[in-house]
Parts: C-alpha cells; structure tokens; sequence
C-alpha cells in the first residue's frame, strides 16, 4: 500500500525531530503553534495550512516539500542553497558528520 502525504510528513517530521533532537514542545515553540494543534497534525490524517507547514519545515531545516513526499531528491544547487541558508543552524556535531559524508563519498570515488 502507497504511503499517503500525511503518512510521509508525519514519519518525516518525526524523523527530523529525533535528528535534531527537538522534543515536540520545542519545535510547538519555534513554530508558534500549540502542543494540542501539532498532535493534530501528526495523527489526524491532514496537514497543516501553508504557512504552519513553512514554518515547521524552516525549524526543522528543510523544506515543505521534503515534508509532504513532493521532493525526495536534491539537486546540487538545491543542497547549497539548504546548506548555505542552514549553515548558522547547524552545531558543530552536524557540521562535522555533513563533512565526514562528503570526505566518504570522496575516499570511495578516489579508489574507483
């Protein structure tokens, strides 16, 4: 069975949250929207409105598109325009394992 939209930004948020271990109070905080509103979000089969999806989607350093399932890969010039608008959001920790994909992915093709 196809996963619906709703499924995907629910798994999908939940995913993001745990990367960036924001608890749901923190992200409610960021968004500026209730605990009860987000709850309603993540269970009752609908998505929020336009601008509660951005501002999710900007807390948790991504896009809305991402979110609902609409984009599932990123070209280069849209990993560095997410990195570059991103940067200053990121700790050192998340710097450092971005970097170490990068250095990997480099190793690997030297060795082809």
């Amino acid at each position: 069975m196809a996963e619906t939209m709703e499924n995907i930004f629910s798994r999908r948020v939940k995913d993001l949250m745990k990367e960036n271990r924001f608890s749901q109070k923190k992200l409610c905080e960021l968004c500026g929207i209730t605990e009860a509103a987000f709850s309603r979000y993540m269970t009752s089969g609908r998505l929020p409105r336009t601008d509660v999806l951005a501002n999710i989607a900007n807390a948790l350093n991504t896009t809305s598109d991402y979110l609902t399932g609409n984009d599932t890969h990123y070209g280069y010039e849209q990993l560095e325009i997410l990195l570059a608008s991103s940067k200053d959001n990121l700790s050192l920790n998340q710097k450092k394992k971005l970097v170490g994909i990068l250095m990997d992915e480099y190793k690997t093709a030297q060795e082809v």
